[in-house]
């Protein structure tokens, strides 16, 4: 565990597999609820990222007052007819109590750092709502594409 001045503290599921059950429902709430991915088989890869052997995936969770209130990841094929892009920063999420706190950047931050001390020297990652987030913290978009009537930046960040 990270512990920062402000009482924050970061965490990896790795440390704390208890959590998976809270990221794997934010997850299910934010990006899968409208997939062809059920609640139990998105559960069972929540749970398997906190086994995982490796820098990859990382799920890493912030805290505050040793409560969850915000996530990101880092991962391999985010994009499956992607994998030139690997590897990801995904699933960036703050609990809706705590957004507009500065939490976000925090957690980008956070897992930039991660990366790169895993020997990463780039990132990628694709959103459609948050790339006025991700070019504020330098990130570029290489790519843009449409998918299910929804337009997606390809973004890529060097460390």
């Amino acid at each position: 565990m990270i512990e920062t001045r402000s009482g924050l503290s970061y965490v990896t599921t790795r440390e704390r597999p208890d959590l998976t059950a809270v990221t794997g429902a934010w997850r299910w709430e934010a990006f899968f609820s409208n997939s062809d991915i059920s609640f139990e088989q998105l559960m069972a890869r929540e749970q398997a990222a906190a086994v995982a052997p490796g820098p990859l995936p990382t799920v890493l969770v912030l805290l505050e007052g040793g409560e969850p209130i915000g996530m990101v990841a880092l991962c391999n094929d985010d994009l499956d007819d992607r994998p030139e892009l690997n590897p990801w920063l995904a699933g960036l999420y703050v609990a809706a109590a705590h957004r507009g706190e500065g939490h976000a950047q925090r957690l980008i931050a956070r897992i930039e750092t991660v990366a790169s001390e895993a020997g990463f020297r780039r990132l990628s990652l694709y959103s459609a709502s948050a790339v006025g987030l991700y070019g504020s913290r330098g990130w570029m978009t290489t790519e843009i594409f449409d998918r299910d009537g929804a337009v997606y930046h390809i973004m890529r960040k060097d460390l």
